[in-house]
């Protein structure tokens, strides 16, 4: 049965030689994967083309949902809003790619419908599209991504001088496995309590910048089961030098 979904798309896979295994997160059904026969041949109608499915796009599907046994066709994919400024920004393609990596590793059990969370990551790509200054936007997003798979830091005590990665805690004695501390832990601390629209106005040397991010991939990694380190954080961190 067919329907019509609004749709972010995450990654896709070769399938023989002319077609891709797309993954999308869907407004109606969670996590989906979409068969695209032919996509990569020249002979095939270029009604559907590739382009539609870079990294975090929104599209509008009219596709068939995929069960236990089978992977959902697209009839039609269409923008659902075509992005101004990323497809021209390699600082924001980059993080694209990096935080469909993520979304991915985290919803991969999301086979139900989750309206907020959807909403959530539809409105944080639309600010990505309009803002110049993106600065941390990528740790932000990670930072703020946990609360709605439950481990959201707890930073109640933002005094103390040390916080505990694994236990997602602030803590005044000095923890035996990985922690935040100094400068690490205050930018933690105020990234957390900002509002997103001031992540640009943030300021960090390039050697805080890769240790932040590098924490917060450690962080997901201590509390989130399979989770691995994106192939792209390399990347990421040389395009924010």
């Amino acid at each position: 049965m067919q329907s019509s979904t609004e749709a972010l798309t995450l990654t896709t896979v070769k399938y023989g030689d002319s077609s891709l295994i797309a993954a999308c997160y869907t407004k109606e059904y969670g996590l989906q994967s979409y068969m695209l026969k032919g996509i990569l041949s020249s002979r095939t109608n270029k009604k559907t083309p590739k382009s539609l499915f870079e990294p975090l796009t929104l599209l509008e599907l009219e596709a068939t949902k995929n069960s236990t046994d089978r992977l959902g066709f697209i009839k039609e994919a269409k923008l659902h809003y075509p992005y101004q400024t990323i497809p021209f920004d390699l600082r924001k393609k980059t993080l694209l790619f990096f935080l469909a990596e993520v979304i991915q590793q985290v919803i991969k059990e999301e086979q139900e419908a989750n309206n907020q969370l959807y909403a959530f990551l539809k409105k944080r790509m639309l600010w990505l599209d309009t803002e110049e200054n993106v600065g941390l936007f990528h740790i932000k997003l990670m930072l703020d991504l946990s609360k709605f798979i439950g481990f959201y830091p707890n930073i109640s005590d933002k005094t103390a001088p040390y916080f505990d990665l694994e236990t997602g805690c602030m803590n005044t004695i000095k923890p035996r496995g990985s922690f935040l501390d100094g400068s690490i832990k205050v930018a933690w601390v105020q990234l957390l309590g900002m509002d997103f629209d001031k992540v640009g106005e943030m300021k960090l040397s390039r050697q805080e910048k890769s240790v932040l991010l590098d924490s917060v991939v450690i962080y997901f990694e201590l509390h989130l089961q399979q989770f691995k380190s994106p192939k792209s954080t390399k990347i990421l961190n040389e395009i924010f030098k």
